[in-house]
């Protein structure tokens, strides 16, 4: 049986007609109704997590896992306020995340009445917010519906949307057998064969060493090896790009030595960049047009000589490129001086084995990963997501990285949500102030063995004492890199992981194995100590 409300049927069953099948549901009374609805219809699969901010990214993980809309349903209050943070990464990210929050009635925000607040547009500028309004009468019923299926839409345009229902006591009586029959809005988006015209092909063709540069991706790129065949352009994608070729960039990032790099014609695709001296280098080079692709039409001008936008997704890009056929010397020349400096980029720094065991631990699991069927790998930002890239080939398997806002929050929760919408590994390294700022990503029994977790633990921010000048203040270690002597080992406890510690660097490959091949109902975790 449903609920009584209409407009939470409404909701419902629009929901399961837009094929939505996820949703992150978080305790509370006032939803409680909404999250009866989901648990009740069969289209839906359910999955309780008590911490807001860890349950939106959670849902961020299934949106990675599943490649379809994920919901979270929060009660009213302060707990949508919480959903914020993975509300603005998947903004950042085009990803469709769908946030419900139960409300009270409108005439009662600011009376003193619990749990209230004003919650319309509480998630701007990062989500579109609509309201699904109680309904007493045919007009409201239309009114919700287009409310509903209005919010569904945008949330299939790669967008996070907020749906506000306010619901008026009683809340729960489940007394309708069978959801109403809604109408669906569909939309039909055609996808051009041939983005580019005649005169950017013709200005691509006539470049000397023309480069696509790839951003943070999600989506397959099906062409990109024949495109790589063809030798007439310079395919630099990075790590985060699930794109080949990407150790070129890790190349360009770490190498000494290299000659000057000086493209002609920059096409530039796909989200956040992690390598910052590449960046930088392209800003301060000869001014150098660059053609940015785009399917919502957004316009980041990242290297300062942004010329033309072409409004499309990076397959259609790629395989229209495959067309052009002609052989470049100065793409051959820069293919060779970067396979030649490819050892090199993955060894440096490696001075002496007790001051790279952080290092050399990312290394073994990220070669680990690719021996395993169906693996996907996470990385937390500052520290974890450099490092990986001197070791990622690129294209292998899945990587993910809240890369959109860059910050270090939802790190293990997306992973965990990864984890909960697929059966193969779910792979995530993080350092100690990630681990230990999202732990509520465990506090989950639904989580198996199929997440690994790989912890750096040095004692804090070990990226802070790597910034010029930081060094001089009395502030680093306590307060700007937050310094602990925290352990891992109670938590593992607590929620029933299987635990192992390593702090020598002759033992890694042993700790790396336990973790990837242990056999496991719950999370395996690996605490790596090391100096910052």
């Amino acid at each position: 049986m449903y609920s009584h409300k209409t407009n939470i049927n409404i909701l419902t069953a629009v929901m399961a007609g837009h094929g939505l099948r996820d949703v992150v549901v978080c305790p509370g009374s006032r939803n409680g109704a909404l999250v009866h609805n989901f648990n009740e219809c069969p289209k839906f699969r359910c999955h309780a997590v008590t911490d807001e901010r860890s349950a939106a990214f959670v849902a961020i993980g299934l949106i990675e896992a599943t490649k379809r809309p994920v919901a979270v349903c929060v009660t009213s209050g302060s707990a949508l306020l919480g959903t914020l943070p993975a509300v603005a990464e998947a903004a950042m990210r085009h990803l469709p995340l769908l946030i419900i929050s139960a409300d009270r009635p409108p005439e009662w925000i600011g009376q003193l009445d619990g749990q209230t607040l004003p919650q319309m547009g509480a998630l701007q500028p990062y989500a579109t917010s609509f309201v699904v309004p109680e309904v007493n009468t045919p007009s409201e019923h239309w009114y919700a519906n287009r409310q509903a299926n209005e919010a569904l839409l945008c949330v299939s345009r790669k967008q996070p949307v907020h749906i506000n229902l306010p619901l008026s006591e009683p809340l729960f009586q489940f007394t309708e057998a069978q959801l109403p029959q809604e109408r669906i809005f569909t939309e039909h988006r055609p996808i051009a064969k041939h983005p580019l015209s005649d005169d950017l092909v013709q200005q691509i063709t006539a470049a000397r060493l023309p480069v696509l540069l790839i951003g943070q991706n999600e989506e397959a790129l099906p062409y990109i090896e024949n495109l790589e065949a063809n030798h007439n352009i310079l395919i630099l994608p990075e790590h985060l790009a699930n794109a080949p070729c990407a150790w070129r960039t890790a190349v360009m990032e770490y190498a000494e030595g290299l000659p000057e790099f000086q493209p002609d014609l920059i096409i530039h695709a796909g989200g956040n960049l992690v390598h910052k001296r590449t960046k930088l280098m392209l800003r301060k080079a000869p001014t150098c047009p660059v053609i940015r692709i785009d399917e919502y039409g957004e316009c980041p001008d990242t290297f300062c000589h942004l010329q033309t936008v072409v409004r499309c997704g990076l397959p259609e890009l790629v395989e229209q490129l495959c067309e052009i056929k002609d052989t470049k010397p100065e793409v051959l020349r820069w293919k060779e001086i970067l396979e030649t400096h490819k050892i090199e980029a993955r060894q440096l720094n490696f001075l002496s084995p007790e001051n790279h065991t952080a290092l050399r631990a990312v290394q073994l699991c990220c070669s680990a990963v690719l021996q395993q069927e169906s693996a996907s790998l996470h990385l937390a930002n500052s520290s974890t997501v450099r490092m990986a890239s001197r070791f990622i080939e690129g294209g292998e398997y899945p990587v993910h990285c809240n890369r959109g806002t860059n910050g270090i929050e939802g790190t293990l929760s997306a992973a965990a949500g990864h984890a909960l919408g697929t059966s193969g590994n779910t792979v995530v390294i993080l350092g100690d102030l990630s681990f230990f700022y999202d732990s509520n990503a465990l506090c989950n029994p639904e989580l198996s063995g199929n997440l690994r977790i790989l912890l750096i633990n040095n004692g804090g921010g070990g990226i802070f004492h790597q910034i010029a000048g930081l060094n001089s203040s009395a502030a680093l270690q306590k307060y700007v890199a937050a310094g602990h002597n925290f352990c891992a080992r109670g938590l593992a406890e607590t929620y029933g992981l299987h635990y192992q510690s390593v702090n020598k660097y002759e033992k890694l490959e042993t700790a790396i194995e336990f973790l990837m091949q242990t056999e496991a109902t719950r999370p395996v975790l690996v605490e790596v100590f090391t100096e910052q």
